[in-house]
């Protein structure tokens, strides 16, 4: 199973995290111009609470839509 680790310097730019701290903190991935490539499984972290994932799948919109509307 590949396991690669994003980092926020890569030449593939466009990744960023956005944390919006209270009661509870919430942390947003966000990843700009996602291709199909970066389908996979996400997993956080934190230093202070369980290891939380999630599988993402990226579509290619146009064929997508082709296939839906047939």
């Amino acid at each position: 199973m590949k396991s690669d680790v994003i980092s926020y310097d890569s030449t593939r730019g466009g990744v960023s995290v956005i944390t919006e701290k209270g009661e509870v903190t919430t942390s947003y991935l966000l990843i700009q111009d996602a291709e199909l490539t970066d389908s996979g499984k996400y997993s956080c972290s934190p230093s202070n609470a369980d290891v939380a994932s999630v599988r993402v799948h990226v579509l290619n919109a146009a064929v997508y839509l082709a296939q839906i509307n047939h």
